[in-house]
């Protein structure tokens, strides 16, 4: 056979590639995400989207229900908003949400009247922020609620952005990823540490309950590897000089045995000098084992190829003919006498077996080992098709033995190794990688979202764990008499009620009403700081997700002057 006519040259120096055969590679699966403008109803309340540059609208079907309009009846243009408005409303309503759009207050929001579709006027009150912004500043995005008012009680001026804080609360709250728990972690000038708060999950992860942990971090602590005890205090120092994220990965060690932990927090200086951290711990054990599973199997790779000739061949370039060694062939289903049909052979190598996204990686590494003389090594990965339709992965390494006078190669010796094993692993790794950096990614965005609305919010906002405040926003300090934010954490809901009978009379009143698909409104009398009494409308529902059983969030407004007004 000559030169020209060897199946194993004319391949491997032609530029076309086979026919597509199939992929091996699974496609990735697809993460579903939330609906934003179903958490932003948490409360009740309809929502309405403008985007700032084309000035189009969008809203959920009540709000036209609310002025007794059908469905998909209204335009997307925001003058269709505005026509509805009126005439003595319609000023004031542009120049508060200009004075938003345009950065002079942090949130938009009017009482104005609308007209219904029976020609009768609606009170209405009209809120929202700004959600996105372009790298000038300059706003794209409002989102926000529209409600009706009590017919019973004048309007207040106090707002009920809850809808849109418990939507970033309960998104933030996130359960996509796999063993992870949320935790805010204290650190104070003397050293002791301690979590004011920690998701239940924390005991699937480090197996000890939040309340072991809440007073002082030392069991947290004990359990972290020797090796890495030093490496995680020197992060967590060096975090709270700088104020930079803390990020590391380490071990700990439990009954079960050791666990990978991967962390992300993001510090802040409180003024009596400790330092708190609010961030997530995910268990990453199941991707470092088989990283490690990786190693060892590149390992046992390395050592069969210096020790063994497993799957060896020995190819005569110019003919094509050669010999390879029998696990070869039983890699790729072929019968005992395949070796003696030279030309058969690479046709099915070529054209049927091999991968077709593999063919030109494959033919590149042989043309650069022939090219250089030997001088590059011959090594490629690629995937070959069996009789029976199984994909197998083989690492070739093989170099030319003999060159002719003109150096063109003649002889090649080398080594085919089934390597599908590991690759599955690699490819398992690549997609918990994914996963995890998709997951931290947005946690980033959210974390973000959450502190900038938690801060803007003109109504009180807690999320409640087990009777105790975990989080709480300014509004909710300044309604409450508190000095800030920070002072409310982990006290019991209890103190803000005149007396227990006071707290079970509502717990009482409340009762099955209480659950995580719809919001539950009620109004009672509470109690500040300093003992003062007010009446007060509540908002709250049950966070729907496993790990944060027995979890509330709660929007708190002020009554009182309503009820003096209405009583006039």
């Amino acid at each position: 056979m000559s030169a020209s006519s060897n199946p194993f040259v004319s391949t491997i120096t032609d530029s076309g590639k086979p026919a597509l055969l199939g992929h091996l590679l699974p496609a990735d699966k697809e993460v579903q995400a939330l609906d934003a403008n179903q958490l932003l109803q948490l409360f009740g309340e309809p929502v309405w989207t403008w985007n700032i540059l084309d000035n189009q609208m969008s809203m959920t079907s009540s709000i036209q229900n609310l002025l007794g309009y059908p469905a998909g009846d209204w335009g997307t243009h925001i003058d269709e908003w505005f026509s509805r408005i009126h005439a003595d409303d319609v000023k004031s309503a542009m120049q508060a949400m200009r004075a938003c759009v345009e950065g002079r207050s942090a949130q938009f929001q009017d009482e104005y009247r609308m007209q219904c579709r029976d020609g009768s006027w609606k009170w209405v009150r009209a809120r929202g922020v700004v959600l996105a912004k372009n790298e000038s500043n300059k706003a794209l995005r409002m989102q926000g609620t529209l409600a009706a008012l009590p017919t019973t009680l004048p309007a207040s001026k106090s707002g009920s952005e809850g809808s849109q804080r418990g939507h970033q609360v309960l998104e933030n709250l996130s359960r996509e990823l796999p063993k992870i728990f949320f935790y805010q972690f204290q650190r104070f000038p003397g050293g002791r540490c301690c979590l004011p708060y920690a998701s239940d999950a924390i005991a699937q992860v480090h197996g000890i309950p939040a309340s072991e942990v809440h007073d002082n971090a030392a069991p947290m602590f004990a359990q972290v590897h020797p090796d890495d005890l030093d490496h995680l205090r020197e992060a967590m120092k060096y975090s709270a000089q700088t104020m930079q994220v803390w990020h590391l990965d380490y071990r700990i060690v439990l009954k079960q045995g050791e666990r990978y932990l991967s962390g992300e927090a993001y510090p802040s200086k409180q003024q009596d000098g400790s330092v708190i951290w609010h961030g997530f711990l995910v268990d990453v054990s199941e991707r470092k084992f088989l990283e490690q599973h990786a190693i060892v199997t590149d390992a046992r790779i390395h050592t069969a190829l210096k020790c063994i000739g497993l799957g060896t061949y020995d190819i005569h370039i110019p003919s094509g003919q050669g010999q390879f060694s029998r696990e070869y062939a039983k890699v790729l289903g072929l019968p005992a006498d395949y070796r003696n049909h030279t030309e058969k052979f690479w046709q099915y190598f070529w054209l049927e077996s091999l991968h077709p996204d593999d063919a030109a990686s494959l033919k590149d590494a042989y043309q650069q080992h022939f090219k250089s003389q030997g001088k590059i090594p011959f090594q490629a990965e690629f995937r070959l098709r069996a009789k029976n339709g199984d994909w197998r992965w083989l690492l070739s390494v093989g170099s030319v033995v003999e060159w002719d006078a003109n150096g063109r190669a003649v002889r090649m010796l080398g080594t085919h190794l089934d390597i599908t094993e590991r690759k599955k692993h690699e490819m398992e790794i690549r997609h918990f990688e994914d996963i995890l950096r998709s997951g931290r990614d947005r946690y980033k965005k959210l974390a973000s979202e959450l502190e900038i609305l938690f801060a803007h919010t003109p109504v009180g906002i807690m999320l409640v764990h087990n009777d105790k405040i975990m989080r709480a926003n300014p509004m909710l300090a300044q309604i409450f008499a508190y000095r800030d934010a920070k002072d409310m954490l982990a006290i019991s809901v209890l103190t803000m009620h005149e007396n227990e009978g006071a707290y079970k009379n509502l717990r009482n009143q409340i009762g099955l009403r209480l659950r995580s698909d719809a919001a539950t409104e009620v109004i009672c009398p509470l109690k500040r700081a300093d003992g003062s009494s007010f009446q007060a409308r509540l908002i709250g529902r049950v966070l729907p997700f496993e790990q944060f059983a027995d979890t509330t969030v709660w929007m708190v407004e002020v009554l009182s002057d309503m009820f003096e007004t209405a009583a006039t």
